[in-house]
């Protein structure tokens, strides 16, 4: 029985662990692109501070750290935090799509304007990864970076009467 081993755990606690083990899993084969490889999502039955749930937190290991047991998610920087999260809302959509359910578009708003150079590059691979896979990526964003790689854009202009599109390149 399942459910020995963990006195107390209930049914929708068990499920939601083993979810979020996939879906980490899933964002772990995207991190293996990224930065070398140096990033693994885990899920950890340590309680983070500030937290009561047991067994539903991430924790990272990095490759070019000393700490052996990894480090709360909470701790990553703000690009590292971009990253994971990219790759957990990827992983997720893939579990999704594995139990039936149809993802045709994915968007992303914010978080670029944290990125150095390098991870958006990393980012941009993610993407594309994920658009040659599943189809539409939209990214909403105002980095430079970002408009000089995407080839199809809309411009959005915000007014009195609302926002428009006012320029489709691409």
């Amino acid at each position: 029985d399942c459910f020995a081993v963990n006195k107390g755990l209930t049914l929708s606690s068990f499920v939601l662990q083993a979810m979020l083990g996939a879906v980490a899993e899933q964002a772990n084969r995207l991190l293996e692109m990224v930065h070398g490889g140096r990033y693994r999502l885990f899920r950890s039955d340590e309680k983070a501070q500030g937290s009561n749930k047991r067994g539903l937190e991430l924790k990272v290991y990095d490759k070019n750290s000393e700490e052996h047991e990894g480090r709360f998610v909470s701790t990553l920087s703000g690009g590292e935090k971009f990253l994971a999260s990219l790759a957990l809302s990827i992983g997720m959509s893939t579990i999704a799509q594995k139990s039936g359910i149809r993802i045709e578009a994915l968007f992303i708003d914010e978080g670029f304007g944290s990125l150095d150079e390098d991870s958006i590059t990393d980012a941009m691979q993610i993407l594309g990864s994920i658009q040659q896979a599943n189809g539409l990526v939209g990214i909403i964003s105002h980095v430079q970076l970002l408009q000089e790689r995407i080839p199809t854009k809309l411009r959005v202009e915000e007014t009195e009467k609302g926002s428009h599109i006012i320029q489709t390149i691409g």
